[in-house]
C-alpha cells in the first residue's frame, strides 16, 4: 500500500515533471530555433553567423492610406536585403495598382533614420516618421526573430501551448514573438504594433514551406504572410534567397558625396 508521503512524493513529482513541459528551456529552445534555421555554425556553435540575407518574389499587397482606404497591387518583383547587425532593410518593390499604373518604390532604414531611393543606392530621399515601422519587418523575419533572441538572451521568455513553443523577446520597447512549428522554425511571428491609422494592432508574419535554398542547411520560408489587424497585407511566393551577400546600406550624405 502507498504511504501518504510516497503518494505526496509522487503528485509533486509529477507536477514538476508537468512544469518542465510548459515551460521549455530558454537556452535549449534558442539553441534548437538557430540550428533548425542553419544560423548555428562552427566548432564553436556561433548561434549568429548570419549577418545579412536577401530574399525576392513576387505576389500581391494591400496598402491602407491615410484616409482608412485599402489599395491592391500586384507585386511582380520584390527583393528585401536585411542587415541585422546595423540594423537596416530595403525593400525594392516593383508593383502594379488596380488601374493597371506600374510604380517602383525602394524603401530604406538604418538604425534611426529612413529614406527612398529612385533606384538601389541613387537619389536618396530622407522620409520622416516612417524608422520604427520599416525596421519592425527586420525581426519580423524568422532569422530575424533568433537574432534578436541570441544578442538579447536576458529579455527572452519560452512557454509551451497546446503542444506548441512559444518563444518571446523584447526588440525596441516590443515584444515579438514566434510559434514554432514542429521543425522548431517560426511558423508565426508576431508583435503589436502602434499603427498611424489603425492605432495599436497586431502585426503578424506567417511562414511556410522552409527549403534549404543554398543547399547549406540555411532555411528560408517559400512562402510568406502578412496580416495587419487580421488583414492580409502582403502573400508573397520567394523565388530566390541569399545567405550573407553583399547588401549595404550608405547614408544620403555618404550617397551625394559619392556623386560629387
Amino acid at each position: 500500500m502507498m504511504t501518504r508521503s510516497v503518494f505526496t512524493l509522487s503528485l509533486s513529482l509529477l507536477f514538476v515533471q508537468a512544469c518542465d513541459a510548459q515551460a521549455p528551456n530558454i537556452d535549449e529552445t534558442i539553441e534548437d530555433v538557430a540550428y533548425a534555421l542553419g544560423t548555428l555554425r562552427g566548432v564553436q556553435r556561433r548561434m549568429d553567423s548570419m549577418n545579412t540575407l536577401q530574399f525576392s518574389g513576387h505576389g500581391t499587397s494591400n496598402i491602407l492610406g491615410d484616409d482608412g482606404q485599402w489599395t491592391s497591387y500586384e507585386i511582380t518583383s520584390a527583393t528585401i536585403g536585411i542587415n541585422y547587425f546595423i540594423p537596416a532593410v530595403r525593400s525594392d518593390v516593383t508593383r502594379i495598382a488596380e488601374d493597371g499604373n506600374e510604380e517602383r518604390i525602394i524603401e530604406v532604414a538604418r538604425a534611426d533614420r529612413a529614406w527612398n531611393e529612385r533606384l538601389p543606392g541613387v537619389d536618396p530621399t530622407e522620409v520622416n516618421g516612417e524608422v520604427a515601422e520599416r525596421t519592425q519587418q527586420i525581426w519580423l523575419t524568422p532569422h530575424g526573430v533568433i537574432t534578436a533572441a541570441v544578442h538579447n538572451p536576458n529579455s527572452v521568455t519560452v512557454d509551451n501551448v497546446s503542444g506548441q513553443t512559444i518563444l518571446s523577446v523584447e526588440v525596441d520597447g516590443l515584444s515579438v514573438v514566434a510559434r514554432l512549428d514542429e521543425n522548431s522554425r517560426p511558423a508565426v511571428v508576431e508583435m503589436m504594433i502602434d499603427h498611424p491609422v489603425l492605432g495599436e494592432t497586431l502585426l503578424e508574419a506567417e511562414y511556410t514551406g522552409y527549403i534549404d535554398w543554398p543547399i547549406l542547411d540555411v532555411y528560408f520560408p517559400s512562402n510568406i504572410v502578412h496580416r495587419l489587424g487580421g488583414e492580409v497585407v502582403l502573400e508573397m511566393t520567394v523565388s530566390d534567397f541569399y545567405q550573407n551577400p553583399y547588401v549595404i546600406f550608405p547614408t544620403p550624405e555618404l550617397l551625394s558625396r559619392s556623386l560629387q
